[in-house]
């Protein structure tokens, strides 16, 4: 009984409570491909019906598109690189990298918003490292950098303004040796040290806080955030590292399934994982079942579907879209 009154103060969810169950069948729905692409996959949404993602062309390589209203809206390549999209925003802006080199050391960021794609201009002293991570709401982009500072490379965050077009900027506030996991929509940045487990740290309004952590943690992470909410990975004591995430209060949870949150939205809807078995979705601390068919899963939708992707004919990636049915 004392245990579970701690787990309750911490937040934590009790192994009994969070494997409680609600009904729902996660329905895949094939998302179409335009003619002559070998492989494409979602990675991003604009919360309303739209994914935006790549696919892959023998002829020209990774090109752009954005699935929306039963159409393919194909924005080409941008001929610097392996196009990928690292995010979009509710108004279908779409922020994106271009990679170069054997392990993409070089990178040009991009934003494609009313369908122009705008080269983003790299940091000074950071030419071939201003890497795109997110978007925000606004259409602020924001990403890292490495900047030499003496004795070796030190990232640091960035962003390209909405309304400032041609303008980058270091984001101020976000000390040097910290990088940018990801954009909330309203603009907050989880960042975290570049360190195997990065402890989690928000930015808001120029200023940087750390996360909490429970009682007996060892490690912890990371990975996404929206709404508010922040999902990643805790492990306390001597277990292994179990799902997470913190609510907007800042108080940790752990679920007794899994690895990871990979993905979330602002409804608590979320997504675990761990190697070799079915990614998981959840409802806060409630199961809501499995994703069948799901090779990867790269974002989740305020519409509570789940982008990512299911294996094709040819055994390649394609893209597809989960959701409960009853």
């Amino acid at each position: 009984m004392a245990a579970v009154l701690v787990l309750a103060v911490l937040g934590l969810t009790p192994p009994a409570a969070a494997a409680a169950r609600s009904a729902c069948t996660w329905r895949m729905q094939p998302l179409p491909a335009p003619a002559g692409t070998t492989q494409h996959l979602v990675e991003a949404t604009d919360h309303s019906g739209g994914y935006a993602g790549r696919a892959y062309f023998p002829a020209t390589g990774w090109r752009i598109l954005y699935w929306k209203d039963g159409r393919v809206i194909d924005y080409g390549a941008s001929g610097q690189g392996a196009d990928r999209v690292v995010g979009q925003n509710r108004a279908g802006t779409i922020a994106g990298t271009s990679l170069k080199g054997l392990y993409g050391e070089h990178v040009v960021s991009f934003r494609i918003r009313s369908g122009q794609r705008e080269m983003l201009p790299a940091l000074p002293g950071a030419e071939t490292t201003s890497r795109a991570a997110g978007i925000a709401d606004n259409g602020d982009v924001y990403g890292n950098a490495l900047l030499w500072r003496g004795t070796g490379f030190v990232p640091v965050v960035v962003r390209w303004p909405h309304d400032r077009p041609g303008v980058v900027e270091q984001v101020q506030g976000v000390p040097d040796g910290m990088a940018l996991i990801d954009v909330d929509g309203d603009g907050t940045l989880l960042v975290g040290a570049r360190t195997t487990y990065p402890w989690p740290y928000l930015w808001r309004d120029g200023q940087v806080t750390r996360l909490p952590e429970a009682p007996d943690t060892q490690h912890g992470y990371a990975l996404v955030i929206a709404g508010g909410l922040v999902g990643g990975s805790l492990r306390l004591g001597s277990d292994p590292n179990r799902p997470a995430y913190w609510d907007r209060d800042g108080v940790p949870h752990v679920l007794p399934q899994g690895a990871q949150v990979t993905q979330l939205n602002r409804n608590g809807l979320l997504v675990t994982s761990l190697t070799g078995t079915p990614f998981q979705v959840w409802r806060y601390g409630t199961s809501l079942g499995q994703l069948d068919g799901a090779e990867s899963v790269t974002t989740v939708g305020d519409d509570d579907s789940v982008g990512g992707s299911t294996r094709g004919q040819n055994s390649l990636p394609a893209a597809a879209v989960w959701r409960c049915g009853s």
